[in-house]
């Protein structure tokens, strides 16, 4: 999903992960300054658990952010987007 707006593209990325090997592609896209939105639900609980902390330890190193929307659903973002919840 692309959202313009007056500074220039705003880009979405919706992951249904379906293995460890998403982990890495999600790490990236933060990495290039894209906001990801990570679904965990197709994973067995044990790797799902993998693979949020994988994500979590490369935003970490990135100084990047996360948010958890729900059971199996995150929110990786770069630093510069700001997260908020209403």
């Amino acid at each position: 999903m692309d959202l313009g707006t007056a500074q220039g593209m705003l880009q979405l990325e919706v992951v249904h992960c379906r293995g460890f090997d998403d982990a890495q592609a999600v790490a990236l896209a933060v990495r290039e300054q894209r906001t990801v939105l990570l679904q965990l639900d197709q994973l067995e609980p044990v790797e799902a658990q993998r693979v949020v902390d994988f994500v979590a330890g490369a935003i970490n190193a990135l100084d990047a952010q996360s948010e958890r929307l729900g059971a199996t659903t995150f929110l990786f973002a770069p630093a510069d987007v700001l997260l908020s919840r209403s």
